[in-house]
């Protein structure tokens, strides 16, 4: 995936070079786990992600900072 950028529910969320995360130009800090392959962030700190756009969309659904803006 190396760069991508899209909006996705009122926010803009953008990955560069497969580790730079922000939303709404917002960095977010994130862990991956090289043994099991999972991205985990501490905005859902129970749950782990198959790739870092997965977590992404998942932070700006379901956590409220980020799914009030489409209001």
């Amino acid at each position: 995936m190396t760069n991508h950028k899209e909006m996705f529910e009122g926010c803009a969320i953008e990955i560069k070079a497969d580790e730079n995360l922000t939303i709404n130009g917002k960095e977010i800090e994130y862990e991956y786990d090289a043994e099991h392959k999972k991205w985990s962030s501490r905005y859902l700190p129970y749950v782990q992600y198959n790739t870092l756009l997965e977590m992404a969309r998942a932070i700006v659904r379901d956590t409220v900072e980020f799914s009030n803006v489409k209001e």
